[in-house]
């Protein structure tokens, strides 16, 4: 590894600024910032190790034509010195037998040379002035070739300062003072954000070169188009990554050894984009990087002794619909042996009271009836009916080097999804929170009996994403698909699609006035709007004012009973419950 001190450590770059043509964008985050970071100093080591390589095989060549030279001034000397026959020893053994024969049949007349061998020696010495010919050609040939290279680099640089032109500059300088504002600011780091996507490009070129020449393939001359400051890399990748290139063993960067390959057995699939935090969530476990896998204890005295908990923060159970943007996705990569016998986690509300009360509890069971997978509730120490699902209709989860599991909490109850596949649904059977505020996952140490569970857990995701589920759900276990209408709201579709804030705003204020008159005294009605829709949900006053618009608005609007969900119902029994214990009559309705 190269060490921090040394001196081709390139400086920390500078966070690197929008540029002016994408200042309308919204600004980068942290993430997105680090990312660049990243990246800039990643190019900065490619470069450093590519002048490295060029130079050692600079050093190469000239230590093997020294070598070379010296051979040849070797020979010549031996040549010249009339010591043929050791000369011949030392290099060819057919030759020194040859000369060996020729200098014992002459030994009486040293002074005179058979003429045939006079030839054989000039003809040699011909080959060897031959074989120097050719090599310092092929110098003066790669010599050549590194002048057309440096010239075709220039004449690109040449090309693309061209593009950015000083008279570019001076306006870019000048915009942000007419505008009003800090533009200086901006505009430094405008042209700072130019100069090192210019300085990425010329890395690029030089990194190709770098590799032709060790490779020893001719330089061919390209033609340049204008390539634009952000596009610069993208397209030098694009060529690198060409599969019709004519080099059949291209050098791979850094960038590729990082990206590239098979998914780790501690990561997930890249398809489900949760290798890293995003926008959308984090990775809540490990929390450092080389953080060891969590495994429960081998002896635990009960459950929970020694079990692993993490919350799951910014649940709000009141906006789980399908254009929300809620936390509502918990993924886990885990491993288990082929000899575990069980697993479990659990998802229960903060107030859970050490677990008595328990949303989703997820259990397969290697052993039990050939293998199941048990899924259920727990309501103040009681567990609910079972539901289970045979594992032998589901992905391999025992012995596996790895496996995903993703759990994603919908209006309707909590989606169970296998290695992608939708293998069960709780429905809900207690009401969620009725305030944002985080959950609790636990992974228990062992069963209600005390038996150890034996897993281990690689990775821990929360946050958004949407919904999994398929649209035919026949085949998912636990699904009862609740089909209640609902007793006062209304559904009106077929309206003209939304785009924007302001429209939302003006759909409402429509809906409101509309419906105005079911609203009770008050006129009071709740309308919900979702952007890029052509629909709304109008809660009126009491079910006969939802019957009564029925009727009155069909020639006005699409109308219809809204259905409601089983988290509603919940809510609306829970509501019920409450007000009956003050003494207040509320309106509830049976949905099971």
């Amino acid at each position: 590894m190269m060490s921090a001190t040394n001196n081709n450590n390139p400086a920390p770059t500078s966070q690197p600024a929008i540029p002016p043509t994408l200042s309308h964008l919204t600004p980068l985050t942290k993430n997105e910032l680090l990312l660049l970071s990243t990246y800039d100093q990643i190019k900065q080591y490619e470069k450093i190790s590519a002048k490295l390589k060029a130079t050692e095989a600079k050093r190469r060549l000239e230590e093997a034509d020294e070598r070379y030279r010296a051979k040849v001034r070797e020979r010549e000397r031996l040549e010249n010195g009339g010591d043929g026959v050791d000369a011949n020893k030392k290099n060819d053994g057919e030759e020194y037998s040859a000369a060996q024969q020729y200098n014992d049949n002459d030994s009486s007349d040293d002074d005179s040379e058979d003429d045939a061998a006079k030839q054989q020696r000039i003809q040699k010495q011909q080959q060897r002035q031959l074989e120097i010919t050719q090599l310092r050609e092929e110098i003066e040939a790669k010599s050549q070739r590194d002048v057309e290279r440096d010239a075709a680099k220039k004449r690109e640089e040449e090309m693309r300062r061209e593009l950015l032109g000083p008279e570019g500059k001076k306006t870019k300088k000048k915009r942000p003072r007419e505008e009003g504002g800090d533009g200086g600011v901006a505009t430094a780091e405008n042209e700072q954000l130019q100069n090192d996507v210019t300085t990425n490009n010329d890395f690029l070129q030089e990194h190709d070169d770098d590799h032709h020449d060790m490779d020893n393939e001719s330089f061919m001359p390209t033609t340049s188009t204008q390539p634009s400051i952000i596009s610069g890399p993208s397209i030098k990748k694009k060529r690198l990554d060409n599969p019709s290139s004519n080099n059949t063993n291209p050098s791979t960067s850094l960038i590729a050894n990082i990206s590239g390959g098979a998914t780790p057995i501690h990561d997930f699939s890249t398809k489900l984009k949760m290798s890293k935090t995003s926008l959308d969530g984090s990775i809540l476990f490990p929390t450092t990087i080389g953080e060891t896998p969590w495994r429960p204890p081998t002896n635990p005295i009960n459950f929970m002794d020694g079990c692993f908990e993490l919350d799951l923060p910014d649940f709000d159970p009141n906006n789980l619909s399908s254009n929300s943007n809620t936390n509502n996705t918990v993924a886990i990569k885990f491993h288990a042996p082929q000899e575990s016998s069980r697993f479990s986690i659990n998802i229960a509300a903060p107030n859970h009271n050490g677990y008595d009360s328990i949303l989703f509890h997820f259990n397969p069971r290697q052993f039990q009836r050939g293998g199941q997978l048990v899924i259920n509730n727990k309501n103040e120490s009681m567990w609910g009916n079972d539901l289970s699902v045979p594992l032998s209709q589901l992905p391999l989860v025992f012995g596996k080097q790895a496996c995903t599991l993703v759990v994603q909490m919908t209006e309707e109850g909590f989606d169970v999804f296998v290695e992608g596949v939708h293998c069960a649904r709780l429905e809900h059977r207690m009401a969620l929170p009725k305030l944002k505020g985080p959950l609790c996952l636990q992974f228990p140490a062992s069963d209600d009996y005390g038996n150890p569970e034996d897993w281990e857990v690689y990775r821990v995701w929360w946050g958004h994403k949407d919904s999994m589920a398929g649209k035919d759900l026949s085949g998912v276990a636990g699904v009862n698909l609740y089909s209640s209408v609902h007793p006062k709201k209304l559904f009106v579709s077929g309206l003209p699609k939304i785009h924007s804030d302001p429209e939302v705003d003006l759909r409402r204020a429509e809906m409101e006035r509309a419906f105005r008159k079911y609203g009770g005294p008050n006129g009071a009605v709740f309308v919900s709007v979702q952007k890029d829709s052509t629909f709304a949900f109008v809660e009126v006053a009491s079910e006969q004012q939802a019957d009564l618009a029925l009727v009155e608005m069909a020639g006005r609007y699409r109308v219809n009973k809204a259905r409601r969900t089983k988290h509603e119902a919940l809510m609306e029994e829970r509501a019920a419950k409450e007000a009956a214990e003050k003494g207040i009559v509320k309106d509830s309705v049976d949905w099971d």
